[in-house]
C-alpha cells in the first residue's frame, strides 16, 4: 500500500511539471551586419519545481538549458495610420518589433489552473488515490503564481502561418494586436519556443526533464506514449505609441494525454495505463489585458 501511495504522489506531481517554470536569464543583444539590424537573444534556464526549488539531477547538477534565438529585426515602415488596414505581415512585424523594445525591460506574471485530472479512468486504487489528490494539487497550482522578466514565447521566429486570426485596431492612444494561434501537439521530447504556440507564447518543452525532480523513483517516459496539446492559444497585447506592449495577455490550456507511464522504485514498480490532464496557462503584463 506504502509503495502505491507513494507512486501515485509521484505520478500527481508529473502533472504538476506544467506548473514549473524556469529561472531565466536573459541577453539580449543587437547589432548591425551591413543593412540588417539583428537581434540575438540568449536564454540561460535553470528548471525549478512548483515550490522554487532548482531541479537537479541525480548527482546534484542542476537541470540547464540554454537556447539562443537570431534573427534579423526590421522596423515595419509606412504603416497605414489605421492599424485596421494593416496587413498580417505588418500586424506580426509590429508585433515583433514591440516585443523586442519591450524585451527583457518588463515583469510577466504567470499562473496555472487545473481543469481536468483522471487517471485509468478514475478506477482501481491508483486512480482513486490520485482522485483525491486533485484538490490538493489544483490548489498548489493554483498559488504557483510567479513573476520573470521579459516578453513571453520565441516572438523572434513569429510567422504568419503561426496564426489562425490576427488583428489589430486603435484603442485610444494605443495600439491593440490580437492573435489567435494554431493549436500545436507536442510528445515528450519539445521544444519551449518551437512551434506556432511556442512562437508566441511558449511551451512545456522538453517533459522526460519532470523525471529528474524524482530521484528516488524510475520514469520510463521512452516507452509511454504522452501527447500535449495546446488549445485555445491567444494573444492580447495593448502597444503605446513608443512601440512598447504596456499591457498583454498570453494563454492557453495545455491538455495532456499518456499512455503507459510505468514507475518504479526499489520496491517494485507500476504502470499508469490512461491519464488524462488539462491545465490552464496564463502570463500577464502590467495586470493583463
Amino acid at each position: 500500500m506504502k509503495k502505491i501511495i507513494s507512486v501515485a504522489l509521484v505520478f500527481a506531481l508529473v502533472f504538476a511539471f506544467a506548473a514549473c517554470k524556469k529561472k531565466e536569464d536573459v541577453s539580449v543583444t543587437q547589432e548591425t551586419r551591413g543593412d540588417i539590424n539583428v537581434q540575438q537573444v540568449v536564454v540561460t534556464e535553470m528548471l525549478t519545481d512548483a515550490s522554487g526549488e532548482v531541479v537537479t539531477e541525480q548527482g546534484g547538477e542542476a537541470v540547464i538549458v540554454t537556447e539562443i534565438h537570431t534573427e534579423a529585426i526590421t522596423e515595419p515602415e509606412s504603416l497605414a495610420t489605421d492599424p485596421a488596414q494593416w496587413s498580417q505581415e505588418e500586424i506580426v512585424a509590429f508585433y515583433k518589433s514591440a516585443a523586442v523594445k519591450t524585451h527583457p525591460d518588463v515583469t510577466s506574471s504567470q499562473t496555472m489552473t487545473m481543469k481536468k485530472m483522471v487517471v485509468n479512468d478514475g478506477k482501481g486504487l491508483i486512480g482513486g488515490i490520485l482522485k483525491l489528490a486533485e484538490e490538493a494539487i489544483a490548489k498548489a497550482l493554483a498559488k504557483n503564481s510567479t513573476t520573470f522578466d521579459g516578453i513571453t514565447g520565441g516572438f523572434n521566429n513569429l510567422a504568419v502561418d503561426d496564426a489562425e486570426a490576427i488583428k489589430a485596431y486603435k484603442s485610444g492612444e494605443y495600439t491593440v494586436v490580437e492573435m489567435t494561434m494554431k493549436e500545436q501537439t507536442d510528445g515528450t521530447y519539445g521544444s519551449m519556443y518551437d512551434g506556432t504556440v511556442g512562437h508566441a507564447i511558449s511551451v512545456l518543452g522538453n517533459v522526460s526533464t519532470a523525471a529528474a525532480e524524482f530521484p528516488a523513483f524510475d520514469i520510463d517516459f521512452e516507452n509511454a506514449k504522452i501527447s500535449i496539446r495546446y488549445s485555445e492559444p491567444t494573444v492580447k497585447v495593448k502597444i503605446n505609441s513608443d512601440g512598447i506592449i504596456e499591457k498583454g495577455t498570453w494563454s492557453y490550456t495545455a491538455n495532456v494525454d499518456i499512455e503507459n507511464l510505468k514507475i518504479g522504485n526499489n520496491l517494485g514498480s507500476i504502470t499508469v495505463k490512461t491519464a488524462d490532464a488539462a491545465i490552464f496557462y496564463e502570463i500577464k503584463v502590467g495586470g493583463g489585458f
